[in-house]
């Protein structure tokens, strides 16, 4: 019978065979047989015995009985460990979309309100919709000056206009006289310091007088056999036979002397003020001093030519000095000459030496203040002979200007930037307009026009007119052209101007008296 058919029959014999064998089996220990061990972490943690526990926290062995866990420090018993709500809450599991998100619905629904709003508002604004208004002209930009403007110009509305420097003016129509005042016989030159008192150059030295009266105030003796005076800013250079003395106009102090081992010939001041030219006609020279520290920087040679007068421009970076001389009464009339342009700015080794031929005795000279162009009267040949600087340094001669007979001394005029020409047998003086180069006005006189001195404001020429055996001082309009004539005791040779313009100096040479017209 097999084995299923046994079973069947005989269940009772086969579970108490069954039984048996299995107790054989645990009593008989089955042969070891090698295994590689599980890893820690794959082995089933065996259940603990009856001294130990389980940490319900860590679940480490820990044993039965203790309080609190020696692993985690954790309580063993549920009921003790406190009850703390988690960091993020849990949600419901009963939550809908909208309690989870409604938060953010919130801000979003805020932010577009708020867009809403300010787009409403902009749509219901008043006037939203009507047409806008013509905008306001844009006025034309002002125009520009297509030249530069000279220095004390400003350029207003495309045209350079001349700004009248403060504190400064011209003799009134009908000034008070004082004098004649009686001077020294070896009286050289005066000048008017302020309307109070004037110099005299003399060989004992520099004399002040007053202008009220005439009485010697003091004498210079530090500055012995002067012969000529101009005004240099605050001081007076107070020229001699070899040297300049620097006098300060104020307090008549003796600054310093500046020696020059010849005699000055004309002195001219420019670079506004920061540079003098003093010709020295017997050292065939100019001297550049710098009124900064009044000293001598550099002397320019000018071959055999025995220059004289000279003229500069405000930058002090051209110039021009010539031969010309005045001839005194009875001597013949020079009928040569040359100019000399030169840059006062450079060395005298890096001048281009150019010498331009001026036939009819260059007597005066005039640069225009940018150094754009230059003039020179010939007093033999009655002309004025315009002089332009070319871009490579050259200087062309221009077509000759006519003028009145003797053209002895041309002088600027800022204002609508002219000219004016003394001329001594021509009895007058003319006025040209230096843009255009052409005359604008002549002004007769009398008597021969012996000097000339044009007032700080451009508003005034005083102009020295002879006579027979009496003299007179013309005071010329130069905005309107009308001359008034006052006649004086004397004949005058020399006007000077104080610096403000309010007082002249008449000297007479010849009968050596002096005027004060105030």
């Amino acid at each position: 019978m097999d084995h299923e058919t046994r079973s069947d029959i005989e269940p009772a014999s086969s579970a108490a065979d069954a039984r048996e064998a299995r107790h054989a089996a645990e009593a008989t220990p089955l042969p070891a047989q090698w295994s590689e061990p599980e890893p820690p972490s794959r082995r089933s943690p065996a259940a603990p015995t009856a001294d130990e526990a389980s940490c319900p926290v860590c679940l480490e062995r820990i044993a039965a009985g203790v309080a609190l866990c020696p692993e985690c420090g954790e309580p063993t018993d549920g009921s003790k460990r406190p009850v703390r709500a988690p960091s993020v809450p849990d949600a419901p599991p009963d939550a809908s979309w909208l309690s989870l998100h409604w938060r953010p619905l919130v801000t979003i629904g805020a932010i577009l309100g708020l867009i809403s709003t300010g787009g409403a508002l902009r749509y219901l604004a008043p006037h939203r919709f009507a047409p806008s208004r013509a905008a306001s002209a844009v006025p034309p930009p002002a125009p520009v000056c297509g030249a530069p403007c000279w220095s004390g110009e400003s350029c207003q509305l495309g045209r350079c206009v001349w700004q009248r420097p403060n504190n400064v003016g011209h003799l009134v129509d009908a000034p008070s006289v004082a004098g004649p005042f009686s001077l020294p016989k070896d009286a050289f030159d005066a000048l008017p310091l302020d309307r109070d008192r004037f110099a005299v150059a003399l060989s004992s030295g520099l004399e002040v007088r007053s202008s009220r009266t005439g009485e010697a105030l003091s004498l210079v003796t530090e500055a012995p056999n002067v012969r000529r005076l101009h005004r240099v800013g605050e001081v007076v250079y107070a020229t001699s036979p070899s040297r300049i003395y620097v006098i300060d106009a104020a307090t008549t102090r003796l600054l310093k002397t500046i020696e020059l081992g010849e005699a000055v010939g004309d002195i001219q001041v420019g670079a506004s003020g920061r540079r003098v030219l003093a010709s020295l006609p017997e050292a065939h020279a100019v001297a550049i001093l710098a009124t900064e520290y009044h000293a001598e920087i550099e002397r320019i040679q000018f071959g055999d030519d025995p220059v004289r007068p000279v003229a500069v421009d405000d930058s002090g970076s051209r110039a021009i000095t010539t031969t010309g001389q005045l001839p005194l009464p009875g001597q013949r009339e020079p009928s040569g000459g040359v100019a000399y342009p030169f840059d006062p700015s450079r060395l005298g080794s890096e001048q281009d030496r150019v010498r331009t031929s001026m036939v009819g005795n260059p007597a005066s000279a005039l640069m225009s203040p940018d150094g754009s162009v230059g003039f020179v009267a010939l007093r033999a040949e009655n002309t004025l002979v315009p002089l332009t600087w070319l871009p490579s340094g050259a200087v062309r001669q221009e077509a000759r200007i006519t003028t009145c007979r003797e053209p002895e001394q041309i002088e600027l005029v800022r204002s609508d930037r002219r000219a004016v020409v003394r001329c001594n047998e021509g009895r007058a003086i003319q006025v040209f307009d230096l843009s255009k180069r052409e005359l604008l006005r002549a002004v007769t006189f009398p008597g021969r026009a012996l000097d000339m001195a044009v007032a700080p404001d451009g508003a005034q020429a005083v102009v020295a007119l002879s006579g027979d055996g009496a003299g007179s001082v013309a005071l010329v309009d130069l905005k309107t052209y009308a001359a008034k004539v006052h006649p004086l005791g004397g004949e005058p040779t020399r006007i000077r101007l104080a610096p403000d313009g309010g007082s002249a100096l008449a000297l007479g040479d010849r009968a050596k008296v002096a005027w004060v017209l105030q």
